[in-house]
């Protein structure tokens, strides 16, 4: 019978049983209640029954205060003696002076009246009431009582014990109750636990749990077998996923791997993966002995390239450049791109500099070769610096660092140079930084200005030509051209200088044409990366048409380097040129990238022979024949031949026998500012026309 009545009585009922054993419990909570109920009414009796006192004790000595008799006030306090709950009374007068008290033995004044409020407070677990004495609506004093709690205390205390036993009987009966009804009731629901415990620590679904009831927990039990039906089929399929997800995880790995560790655009190892191989090659050697190589390279005149043809163009040509060198270096080594137009090659079982020598020589040359890239024949060249482990640095930071600085002595050397690091360097880096920053504000201050120098007819000994030359007045001192131009290019502000010169020089050409000057053509030097911009000769043109400069007064002078990074561009602006009016000489001709082709399809008038060969004519019969040669050449191409630097006589000389056309030197002339060059027209009779015949 008992079993049917379990079996029939639904889950809300035993849930319900439940509630009436946590009613017990209830108990406890009344009792609180209760307890504190009283504690606070007993607290309300004492304040009521001592607020009762000190107002009949207030009334009476109300008369002392009016008579001023203290005596009789302390008598009147001192009957407070009968209660005992009065530890002591204090009697002021109206200026809060004391005039009478009352302490009870064992007692003691524990609290001044300036720490008390008019009204009850407790306070140190006793009793304070503070009134004011009045008669008539005046006011005569005032009176303070303390009353002791320790019977409160006490009350406290036996309703305490008599609330915990209540508590601790209640809690013990609904505890056994508890725990019974738990043994009964929540028999499954603990199989229910069992199983997902045993589920979730074995991964197993194949249990499953039996009830025969028909409540609530029989629905759960079918639920949760349902459930683990569900799970059993779905942990294949789940299974199969992880598996695929796993691959997928490996393979995302592998490529962010790739892409922390590599560039994107060449695949070469980039600086993060250098540096950590560059770490890991120092431990080896200095636990080895051996010793290290770190080449850094900087590709030159690439910004040309990029900022003419495009970087997709640009981006092909890093490609090609770390495929050759790659190809020169061995599989023990490290290619890596450090960042744009620079690589850094890491050479481990380093023997001795000749091996590093002869790698950056092989760089050079690989690199020297044509490039074909989309159909742009490209040519491209580097400057190496040279950082040794352990003579140069002992730490990756170090030897980078004077890998770096002696790249940029390579490139002061000119392109395609190497360098090894040397101590004085540093001192040289600092200069150099210094020498930026002074040229970041010569523009802001004017310090730029044009000198000219006048070139010469060998055969009439008169005024066929100018140069105009760029000067910078650093604070007093003239500086050359060749010691500030070569770094305005790399911080790129030599495009800035190129179009201030331009300006500068038609205009000042226009104002000796106005005053009546019969000016020849005056020379302005252009470099590769101004000539190569797509907007070049819209430049050229807008310059001429707002300084007022007819444009057969003006030529433009240009190097043979010109044409290495960017021929076709080159060519289509020196045409448009050309098609202008515009003079072009071919400068410091014989020292860069010589072709024949393009002297025969240049639109160029004029060959500059380069200032080294001059200075050995007629020193050396190799050198007397390159001139020689230059001078047959350019006048076989109907070019006007000039020899530049010419200090001697003897120079002059061996030129005008050559056949040589017109000399610039200091011979002649040195290079004049503006001033000084409008006397030099005034004595001079013009004429060009006599070296074209």
């Amino acid at each position: 019978m008992i079993f049917l009545i379990k079996s029939k009585l639904s889950y809300f009922h035993k849930q319900l049983m439940l509630v009436i054993v946590i009613n017990f419990l209830s108990i406890a909570i009344v009792s609180g209640v209760l307890y504190t109920n009283f504690v606070n009414d007993y607290q309300d009796n004492l304040v009521n029954g001592m607020s009762s006192k000190l107002s009949m004790v207030s009334a009476s000595a109300s008369s002392a205060l009016v008579f001023d008799d203290s005596e009789s006030a302390n008598t009147l306090l001192a009957s407070l003696t009968a209660s005992p709950n009065t530890r002591f009374v204090q009697l002021f007068n109206v200026e809060h002076l004391p005039f009478a008290r009352y302490v009870r033995d064992g007692e003691a004044i524990d609290i001044a009246s300036d720490d008390l409020q008019i009204g009850s407070q407790f306070l140190n677990d006793n009793l304070y009431l503070y009134q004011q004495i009045y008669m008539d609506g005046e006011s005569l004093g005032y009176i303070i009582l303390s009353a002791s709690t320790d019977e409160l205390k006490a009350q406290q205390s036996r309703y305490a014990r008599l609330v915990l036993v209540i508590f601790v009987v209640s809690l013990l009966f609904a505890y056994g109750m508890n725990w019974r009804i738990q043994t009964v009731m929540f028999a499954p629901i603990n199989q229910l636990a069992d199983l997902v415990t045993y589920v979730a620590e074995k991964r197993k679904y194949h249990r499953r749990l039996s009830w025969r009831q028909d409540d609530e927990i029989g629905g759960l039990v079918k639920g949760v077998n349902s459930m683990l039906d569900t799970i059993e089929t779905h942990e294949k399929q789940l299974k199969d996923n992880s598996d695929r997800l796993e691959s997928l995880v490996t393979l995302r790995t592998e490529q962010l791997f790739q892409r922390a560790n590599y560039d994107a655009l060449t695949q070469l190892p980039n600086r993060h993966l250098l540096i950590d191989r560059l770490d890991h090659a120092i431990d080896n050697a200095e636990r080895e002995d051996t010793k290290l190589a770190l080449m850094f390279l900087d590709l030159d005149r690439f910004k040309v390239i990029n900022d003419s043809l495009g970087h997709s163009i640009g981006d092909q040509l890093l490609c090609k450049v770390a495929e050759k060198l790659s190809s020169v270096v061995l599989k023990s080594d490290s290619v890596c791109r450090w960042g744009g137009d620079e690589f850094v090659i890491l050479l481990e079982h380093f023997k001795d500099t000749l091996q590093a020598e002869t790698l950056a020589k092989q760089i050079t040359n690989v690199l020297c070769e044509p490039m074909d890239v989309c159909g742009h024949q490209l040519h491209i060249s580097t400057s190496i610096g040279i950082s040794l482990y352990p003579d140069d640095g002992l730490e990756s930071g170090t030897l980078l660092k004077h890998a770096d600085i002696s790249m940029y002595r390579a490139k002061d050397v000119g392109p395609g140079k190497f360098s090894f690091f040397d101590s004085t360097m540093l001192s040289d880096s600092m200069h150099r930084l210094s020498l930026e920053s002074k040229l970041r504000n010569a523009f802001d201050n004017d310090e730029f200005f044009i000198v000219y120098q006048p070139q010469i007819c060998l055969i009439s000994n008169k005024l066929c030509g100018i140069e105009a030359l760029v000067r910078w007045n650093d604070d007093g001192t003239v500086i050359f051209p060749n010691n500030f131009l070569p770094v305005l290019e790399e911080i790129g502000m030599m495009g800035a200088l190129s179009e201030w010169a331009l300006r500068e020089v038609c205009q000042q050409n226009a104002k000796w044409l106005a005053m009546g000057a019969n000016l020849p053509p005056v020379a302005v030097n252009l470099t590769a990366s101004f000539i190569v911009q797509p907007n070049c000769a819209e430049f050229i043109e807008r310059v001429l048409i707002e300084t007022g400069l007819p444009a057969h007064h003006l030529e433009i002078e240009i190097t043979e380097n010109t044409f290495v990074s960017s021929t076709e561009m080159a060519i289509k602006t020196l045409e448009k040129l050309k098609g202008m009016h515009v003079g072009i000489a071919i400068d410091d001709f014989g020292t860069g990238y010589s072709c024949m082709s393009y002297l025969r399809d240049l639109p160029i008038s004029k060959l500059k022979i380069d200032g080294s060969f001059i200075q050995h004519i007629g020193e050396s019969r190799v050198t007397d024949g390159i001139v020689n040669s230059i001078i047959t050449l350019g006048r076989s191409l109907g070019l006007v031949v000039v020899g530049e630097c010419i200090e001697t006589d003897k120079q002059n000389h061996v030129l005008k026998e050559m056949g040589c056309d017109l000399a610039q030197g200091f011979l002649h002339s040195t290079p004049l500012d503006s001033a000084a060059m409008s006397e030099y027209l005034d004595r001079f009779v013009i004429l060009c026309e006599e070296v074209q015949a």
